[in-house]
């Protein structure tokens, strides 16, 4: 993937010198989302030069309606009340919200524009339902209403998932990225210090596990304590383990979204998984916890390294005993780090009857005023190349997040774009699942592909 590199590189190991206390204030799912492998394509569309003319919307006194999440004060309908109101302040446009729990909107999203229901105009979209929302008719093409200029406002990772079958159908609200978390007290303990790194000279993966077996060992020498040497916290999640394959190279899936066959039963998928199995099989990292359950043992004190996103800020107690640095790479692969992203991002109803109402909305909201103004009120980390650079040259921002910025806008490796996401992410984190547990690696993946093809046979019937 072409990385668009920062203008400033980041310095030695930073450490985390503050954390706010708990999960950030959006509820976002934990998993973080994102899209596929592809590059920008040099013409999206067939209106050629005709997209420079982006349409605006066509005056005031209009109200359109956004489908989202996070109902009540302290989620997203109260959050973003401050920017519906300089929105419509500015625009004439006024937006009503239509909110509901996490686990409720895909439904209710999914039952009202397979009806060909109008009254909704925006949607919140989960960047793993964008290719099925665009394969299905439900999202409005929004190549005439961005430019080519303003595409490139925002990193490559952001953009193409959002891209699908060469039509931009969602625009990006923000994004996720990594972070390799440790604790210092533990390493302290342990009478370990850090090599020193940086963006351009990573700790390996091999390295980190090295450094987690020589702490265990010296803190918790029979394992009676239970203490855990590296762990992801996404376990067994696509979200989350794929950069693993990622970073040697490997793809998620084949370009057209439906293949698994040729893409997961190649060397990076198999010495990925090998690497990631021998590192439980040597008791550094974890078996029977779930995702929850991996953070809570680092919140405790128990864990030495994770690999963790920025989306929900460390809860241990004191902040010095908490250090962060750039995700590994693999040796050999130093010049293929992949670091897993993704987050929301805004559709408009292809049948919509304020089509360009609802185009200037999700246009302020993800590149004008809206946008700052939502990045300032939830931290997120930003899909806007302008926004990740200023958080890498603010001497105040938080360590993590300028570690997250440059990560997103250099190695960030999107999910699957896929229309059968939930079909690939069932069997590839049972997988994951599978080989944590000991399967064999290679029967595993083979199975993988069978159950894959299966889904994909059934989806076409």
């Amino acid at each position: 993937m072409k990385r668009r590199m920062m203008s400033l590189l980041l310095g030695v190991t930073l450490t985390a010198t503050a954390f706010a206390a708990g999960c950030g204030s959006n509820g976002t799912n934990p998993e973080g989302n994102k899209g596929t492998e592809a590059q920008k394509p040099a013409q999206d569309d067939a209106q050629g030069d005709e997209k420079g003319d982006a349409p605006q919307a066509s005056g005031g006194g209009q109200t359109i309606k956004w489908l989202t999440f996070g109902p009540g004060e302290d989620n997203w309908e109260g959050l973003t009340r401050p920017i519906l109101a300089k929105f419509e302040e500015e625009t004439g446009i006024h937006v009503e919200t239509e909110c509901y729990a996490f686990k409720d909107l895909f439904q209710v999203i999914e039952t009202k524009f397979a009806a060909g229901e109008s009254d909704v105009d925006v949607c919140s979209v989960d960047v793993t339902y964008i290719a099925k929302y665009g394969t299905s008719g439900y999202l409005e093409p929004l190549d005439s209403y961005f430019t080519e200029e303003e595409k490139a406002l925002w990193d490559d990772a952001s953009y193409s998932a959002g891209v699908w079958e060469g039509t931009m159908y969602a625009a990006p609200e923000n994004t996720s990225a990594q972070v390799l978390y440790y604790n210092k007290t533990l390493l302290d303990e342990a009478g370990i210090t850090l090599p020193e790194n940086d963006a351009e000279h990573r700790l390996t993966y091999e390295e980190v596990a090295a450094l987690a077996k020589q702490a265990q060992d010296a803190l918790d020498p029979d394992r009676s304590k239970g203490i855990i040497g590296l762990d992801f916290q996404q376990v067994s999640r696509v979200y989350q383990m794929n950069m693993l394959p990622n970073s040697m190279g490997g793809a998620n899936i084949s370009e057209d979204g439906y293949t698994l066959d040729g893409v997961i039963n190649t060397e990076p998928w198999i010495n990925a998984m090998t690497w990631y199995q021998d590192l439980v099989k040597d008791g550094i990292a974890s078996q029977g916890y779930d995702a929850d359950g991996v953070a809570s043992q680092f919140y405790a004190g128990k864990m030495v390294f994770i690999v963790n996103g920025t989306w929900c800020r460390s809860r241990m107690e004191c902040d010095d005993e908490l250090g962060c640095t750039y995700a590994p790479c693999f040796e050999g692969y130093e010049d293929q780090v992949a670091t897993s992203t993704g987050s929301w991002y805004f559709g408009i109803n292809s049948r919509s009857e304020k089509k360009d109402a609802a185009a200037e909305f999700v246009k302020y909201f993800t590149l004008g005023e809206g946008s700052d103004m939502w990045l300032d009120i939830n931290g997120d980390v930003p899909s806007r190349l302008d926004r990740q650079e200023a958080i890498v040259n603010d001497p105040d921002a938080l360590p993590e997040m300028k570690i997250a910025a440059y990560e997103a806008a250099n190695t960030a490796y999107p999910r699957a774009v896929t229309p059968l996401f939930g079909e690939y992410s069932t069997v590839l984190n049972a997988a994951w699942e599978d080989v944590r547990n000991g399967a064999d690696v290679t029967e595993v993946i083979e199975a993988a592909i069978d159950q894959y093809e299966s889904a994909v046979a059934a989806s076409q019937n």
